[in-house]
């Protein structure tokens, strides 16, 4: 029974002990400040605009577009380029190319000794045939400059001229001055052509009748043998 009593008695300043401490617990509890209450966040006020469209932002600088009735129109696509041609597998001869050469050609004798200073050089391309059309090469080389040079075909009955006379306003020594004619033969007409070369120079009016035969170079030459023997 002592022992019981004297535990009892022990237990009863620890019991004491924890209702001190528990009591200052609640003081303290008491006297700490109530939290503050907590505001509901508020809610911006409704926008006027639809909720599909963005807010409007502001304009970077310098990133305007312009108005619409103030932009330029675009320009339009140029024209398409042609396509590449393949260069030919050959050039297309020229004029002066199908010419003969000058040394190939003949010479056209003139009808006085003393004449105008000019060498004419002719070309027959066959034998004029009656009714058939051949061609004539005529090249006229002045030995001295000049001026308003003119090589002419007088009219013959019975021949055919296809080309009026050659005009050169100013002529230079040693350069040749072509022409080509198409001459056709009918009838009785004659078998040569009289040509007339004129050109000024600083004596005067220059002139001189040259004789060219409707014949090819082989068959001219032929006659002439013939009219030497």
């Amino acid at each position: 029974m002592t022992r019981m009593a004297t535990n009892k008695i022990r237990k009863i300043p620890s019991f004491a002990t924890g209702i001190a401490v528990l009591g200052v617990l609640l003081a303290a509890c008491s006297k700490a400040p109530a939290p503050a209450p907590v505001e509901p966040a508020s809610t911006p006020p409704a926008s006027d605009a639809p909720a599909s469209e963005p807010p409007a932002t502001a304009p970077v600088p310098g990133t305007e577009s312009p108005p619409a009735n103030s932009a330029e129109p675009a320009p339009s696509p140029g024209p398409t380029p042609p396509p590449p041609t393949e260069p030919s597998a050959a050039p297309k001869p020229t004029a002066a190319a199908t010419e003969p050469a000058l040394e190939s050609m003949q010479r056209a004798m003139p009808s006085a000794k003393i004449s105008v200073p000019v060498d004419l050089r002719y070309q027959v391309d066959g034998d004029a045939m009656q009714g058939k059309p051949v061609t004539v090469h005529l090249a006229a080389v002045p030995r001295v400059a000049g001026a308003r040079l003119r090589v002419e075909l007088k009219h013959a009955p019975g021949l055919q001229v296809s080309e009026g006379p050659l005009e050169i306003q100013k002529a230079s020594a040693a350069t040749p001055y072509r022409q080509r004619l198409s001459v056709t033969r009918s009838g009785a007409g004659p078998d040569h052509l009289r040509v007339l070369v004129t050109m000024e120079m600083t004596e005067g009016m220059a002139f001189g009748y040259y004789t060219v035969p409707l014949a090819s170079g082989i068959t001219a030459q032929k006659q002439e043998s013939v009219k030497q023997r």
